[in-house]
């Protein structure tokens, strides 16, 4: 029990200690001291994670998750697109193969590729929105915890 609380105060003030983010040589540094005077102080919390404090570091997550929800979004789009362009380069295929007086084989194996292709990109697009759904509704909840404080 005396190491749980031990370790309970340790992590207490590991989370207060600030973290200085710097540049030196075109080299971004991080470090728990200033290296100049113009270094950086970095918010170190994960995001979602705001506590009590100013207006400024609730926006700045917030701010945050929305551009992270921002990038979601644009990969869910970019994987319909990919999607879009493999099923019809696929199909195209399909059309192809047909022409040509194939075996009643070829056209059952392609045409799984085709559906095994589609079920691929819709569950990483299901994952993708689900991941977004979780963001936004960080988002929320910091935009409701700020209202309340």
């Amino acid at each position: 029990m005396i190491k749980y609380a031990w370790l309970l105060l340790l992590s207490a003030f590991s989370a207060q200690a600030a973290i200085y983010k710097c540049e030196q040589n075109g080299v971004v540094e991080f470090s728990q001291f200033p290296c100049s005077g113009d270094a950086e102080t970095v918010d170190m919390r994960p995001l979602g994670t705001a506590m009590l404090g100013t207006r400024g570091e609730y926006k700045q997550q917030v701010d945050a998750l929305k551009r992270q929800s921002r990038f979601v979004e644009f990969q869910i789009s970019s994987l319909e697109q990919q999607k879009q362009q493999d099923v019809e380069a696929l199909k195209s295929e399909l059309y192809k193969l047909r022409r040509s007086f194939p075996k009643a084989e070829e056209l059952v194996v392609l045409q799984q590729k085709i559906d095994r292709t589609e079920q691929l990109y819709n569950e990483k697009i299901a994952a993708e929105k689900a991941s977004l759904a979780g963001l936004k509704l960080k988002v929320g909840g910091l935009e409701r915890q700020y209202a309340q404080n």
